[in-house]
């Protein structure tokens, strides 16, 4: 009976031994960071590498050269066009080159009048779809973009181009440059008879005045028995044709041809009898 009670409490104490050896393990990982073995025994992580924090790359640019701002760009007054705020700037004279434009002449003269008939040339900087070429009406108006009907007759170039300008300005543009030009001027005719070498009927314009002499010279001149000193002029006034005797021996003597031709006259140079 004694040997039965030492051998069971040796079975105890075996298996109390056994019980703490599986607890220690489970103490150990609860207490260290690190991973277990497939022993049992406690396995310490590896320290990482140490790395110094690298900065952000950081690119910097140049800055670009700033332009000049287009108000400072001031346009002068005389040039192929009129334009607004008195003249073309260089600014705008390379634009018109970059839209492919040119003026359909040269320059004219900002105190021209503009008259019935002419065409003008207009462009504005920036905005082709409002670059027009439109003919006066008999009633001194154009049709212009935007705009419809603005009476131009009678206005030079330069009063012109300031008034397209502040109607632009005042409900479509901010400050446009307006560039105006004469595309073509208005011909006017006047008829030849009597003794020249070409008589007929002539065409010129009226932005340069004609004179008697330079009429009868585009007629091919006077012929051998014409007489100087009897030129009649036939000119409609209104409902009426008014008849003017000139002198043009006088004219010719003077060196200074006073006389002006004006649209539909009729000239007749009479024939000497001796």
């Amino acid at each position: 009976m004694l040997r039965v009670l030492h051998r069971l409490e040796f079975i105890s104490l075996s298996l109390f031994a056994g019980m703490f050896y599986l607890q220690l393990p489970v103490a150990a990982l609860a207490q260290s960071p690190g991973s277990m073995s497939a022993t049992g025994v406690a396995v310490q992580p590896a320290a990482p590498a140490e790395t110094s924090p690298q900065s952000p790359a950081v690119t910097v640019s140049k800055p670009a050269g700033q332009s000049p701002q287009n108000g400072q760009s001031q346009a002068t007054g005389n040039g192929g066009f009129a334009s607004s705020p008195g003249g073309q700037s260089s600014q705008g004279q390379q634009g018109i080159q970059g839209q492919g434009l040119s003026p359909s002449l040269g320059a004219v003269n900002g105190d021209y009048l503009l008259r019935p008939g002419d065409s003008i040339e207009m462009i504005v900087y920036r905005e082709q779809d409002l670059n027009i070429k439109s003919k006066i009406g008999k009633d001194g108006m154009v049709q212009l973009p935007l705009l419809g009907e603005v009476k131009l007759g009678g206005l030079t170039v330069r009063a012109a181009t300031a008034l397209i300008r502040g109607k632009y300005n005042a409900d479509y543009l901010v400050e446009p440059q307006i560039y105006l030009n004469v595309a073509a001027y208005n011909t006017t005719k006047f008829t030849m008879i009597g003794q020249v070498n070409k008589p007929g009927t002539y065409e010129y314009s009226e932005s340069d005045p004609l004179g008697l002499l330079e009429a009868i010279g585009m007629a091919g001149g006077f012929t051998r028995i014409a007489d100087r000193g009897h030129v009649v002029v036939k000119r409609r006034e209104g409902d009426k044709v008014r008849t003017i005797k000139v002198n043009a021996k006088k004219l010719t003597d003077s060196g200074v041809d006073q006389f002006l031709i004006q649209s539909g006259d009729v000239i007749n140079i009479g024939e000497s009898w001796y």
